[in-house]
């Protein structure tokens, strides 16, 4: 995995980035722009920063139909764009694994197809997650019962099994998105012991993957830190340009992490054999073309 080439790949489609960027800002910011406009807040911002008795709620101006519009407005951005990324995220993936350096284009209501799906192989590794928690804490609570040293060691293997499975589990994740992305089949984003078992095998590309995305979580994180401290010392108290401006700052960092992630996991793809590159196991990608 080239570690360089992924940081830089939102930059080289940075209009098309800080398009989406702009094109969320305005959705958020209209959505602020009609709560703050359709009732007068102050009493509750009184309340915030005075900390007011709990007798003065009751006295506090209920919002309107226009500030409940925008709240579920807001609501609705935040989960179909979360949907909407998602499935993008997929078509970027596909692009980088053939070999394309432009981001793909935009079909919206694809894009929603595929993150919706997503979102639903998410739930599935957290239910198996769930299960496997579940099982784990009561044969902690049998054998904390036997022996409160004998408890306190299956405590231990617990805590390490689960810390192990949440990487498995996360690499296993990327390796059904780029299956996925790759041939389309949608019931490969759910075979969670096929996709495990990719992973486990190519552990060393997993590593790496998992600490690259470490590195760039860190990178942005300290770019974003002093450019929003730096902004924040230009918002005035206008409520609406500092939603717009804290949507752009966070938008802009996310996506352009997001991106150089998602470059990372189409490395990782072909790097373990996704797309017929390797050629491992062929039995194991061959079923899904």
């Amino acid at each position: 995995m080239d570690f360089i080439r992924a940081f830089k790949y939102p930059f080289h489609n940075s209009a098309k980035v800080i398009s989406i960027v702009l094109v969320l800002t305005i959705l958020f910011t209209f959505c602020i722009a009609l709560i703050a406009s359709s009732h007068d807040w102050s009493s509750y911002l009184q309340l915030i920063g005075y900390q007011e008795t709990l007798a003065s709620v009751s006295e506090l101006d209920m919002p309107g139909a226009g500030a409940v519009t925008g709240l579920l407005g807001l609501m609705a951005v935040m989960v179909l764009e979360g949907f909407w990324l998602s499935g993008y995220s997929v078509e970027v993936i596909r692009a980088i694994m053939k070999d394309y350096d432009t981001m793909p284009g935009i079909e919206i209501g694809a894009n929603l197809r595929r993150g919706f799906w997503l979102f639903l192989s998410g739930l599935w590794y957290g239910i198996v997650s769930l299960f496997l928690a579940v099982v784990l804490w009561m044969l902690v609570g049998v054998f904390s019962r036997l022996s409160s040293l004998l408890g306190g060691i299956v405590s231990i293997g617990a805590i390490v099994l689960v810390i192990a499975y949440i990487f498995l589990a996360g690499w296993a994740y990327f390796v059904g998105v780029t299956r996925y992305a790759w041939a389309g089949d949608r019931s490969a984003l759910f075979a969670i012991k096929h996709n495990m078992r990719i992973a486990r095998e190519h552990r060393g590309p997993s590593i790496r993957l998992s600490a690259f995305m470490i590195a760039l979580m860190i990178i942005y994180g300290i770019a974003r830190s002093i450019v929003e401290g730096v902004i924040g010392g230009f918002i005035g108290p206008d409520i609406v340009v500092a939603a717009v401006m804290t949507f752009i700052t966070y938008y802009a960092f996310n996506l352009f992490q997001h991106f150089s992630t998602q470059h990372l996991i189409a490395q990782y793809a072909l790097e373990i054999g996704i797309g017929g590159q390797n050629e491992f196991d062929k039995d194991k990608v061959d079923h899904i073309q």
